[in-house]
């Protein structure tokens, strides 16, 4: 018989885990759960309203079209085939911690033994006139698409000017938000659209990419300087209009052009879904250092939504990088208990970061080294496709990936 420890103190021979939130946390979690036999026999229900997992990391490439959506954004369906997850499409609206259920969006009530909460983050809601109205997200699958309608749009009105009529003034585009999700659109949006228009990037602190090592930070300083993408540090936005940005530096406002606005700015933790739990001062769940829910034992939390602590007490990032690894200790403990032994703590291990800067473009670190160019690029598609979800789906991206470069290295031969 199985053992479960639950609030009941109950001992189910088929322990239902309940995993609330389909991202990186969530799908990992359910699928590094396949790896133990005797949790073969649970069952395991995944609960996240939307079609596809989205691969978050290379989004970007879609823009170019180096990357087909079938590759980043595969369906929950054809993911957890063959394995003993139940996927439920609907969102939870309710979690009674007490009487161990969740409630779906749909009004059915689940009763589990084992939670796992891993229902990610949301934009951050901003006091910034027009913001909602003009500026573009770059968050979700359908974010990508219409960011390719608008590009592709832009391009298809400067194919019917006529030049000696009316002289090309480059499309004005602005990105708000000089980290990393900001410097990867900046980059991937200028080689789309090249000298057709001119890219600001706005950074209200004092550098692009603060959090990372000062080698990438360089890479990519130069790499937008390549494709002549202004960069505005210290500078605040107050307005935003269909065709205009109002900015401040320092005492100084300044209205610019803007045909096209990105916000890449700020994201917080999707409100708990049941009487309050503990949080820190951004919204994030309280856990212990093995991703249990304080004075909860059947109850882990990970991703965006947890406040996750290293031995040190120093807070994990808010990254795939994070994700993928919490996941993986999740499912330990979650095998752990179901056979009546102790959690392990959760140790992150900082691996390193990976920033595309543009076509056939990437910066890398790692354990102190920088890898910048085609190099980078190359290695950072190859880890990325290690990553993905199953097995079988990276063998899929894989093989178009060889193909591509076995057809880049025919061409660049002749």
């Amino acid at each position: 018989m199985i053992q479960t420890f639950t609030t009941q103190n109950t001992q189910p021979i088929r322990p239902h885990i309940c995993i609330v939130g389909g991202g990186f946390g969530g799908l990992y979690t359910a699928l590094y759960l396949q790896k133990y036999r005797h949790l073969r026999r649970s069952r395991i229900t995944l609960i996240e309203p939307k079609e596809r997992f989205l691969f978050t990391p290379m989004m970007y490439e879609l823009i170019t079209n180096e990357l087909k959506e079938w590759e980043i954004a595969p369906t929950y369906s054809s993911l957890i085939a063959g394995t003993s997850i139940s996927w439920q499409q609907t969102s939870a609206s309710a979690i009674d911690l007490a009487r161990q259920t969740v409630t779906t969006s749909q009004g059915e009530t689940l009763t589990y033994d084992y939670l796992v909460v891993a229902n990610g983050a949301e934009s951050r809601p901003v006091n910034i006139p027009g913001v909602q109205e003009h500026a573009l997200t770059f968050r979700s699958l359908e974010d990508s698409q219409r960011l390719k309608v608008r590009l592709d749009q832009m391009v298809r009105s400067l194919s019917f000017e006529n030049p000696l009529k009316n002289p090309r003034m480059p499309i004005p585009v602005t990105i708000i938000g000089g980290g990393a999700s900001g410097v990867e659109l900046a980059g991937k949006v200028s080689d789309y659209l090249g000298d057709r228009a001119q890219i600001t990037l706005i950074e209200s602190g004092p550098t692009i990419l603060k959090a990372f090592a000062t080698g990438l930070r360089r890479l990519a300083q130069r790499a937008l300087a390549r494709r002549k993408i202004s960069v505005l540090t210290e500078t605040l936005v107050t307005n935003v209009t269909a065709k205009t940005l109002t900015l401040r530096q320092g005492n100084t406002e300044q209205v610019i052009p803007s045909q096209l606005t990105l916000w890449a700015v700020g994201t917080q933790p999707r409100p708990w879904l049941g009487e309050g739990v503990p949080e820190n001062d951004y919204g994030q769940r309280l856990t212990r250092r093995s991703l249990q829910l304080i004075s909860h034992d059947n109850v882990f939390v990970l991703g965006d939504s947890a406040d996750v602590r290293g031995r040190h007490h120093q807070p994990a990032p808010n990254t795939a990088q994070a994700a993928f690894q919490a996941a993986n200790r999740v499912a330990a403990n979650l095998a752990a208990l179901t056979q009546g032994k102790s959690p392990k703590p959760f140790n992150y291990l900082h691996l390193g970061d990976m920033i595309t800067l543009g076509i056939g473009d990437a910066g890398l670190w790692s354990f102190g080294i920088t890898l910048g160019g085609r190099l980078a690029a190359l290695s950072r598609r190859g880890v990325y496709i290690f990553r993905m979800p199953t097995r079988r789906h990276q063998v899929k991206v894989a093989r178009r990936a060889l193909s591509e470069s076995l057809n880049f290295l025919k061409a660049n031969s002749i």
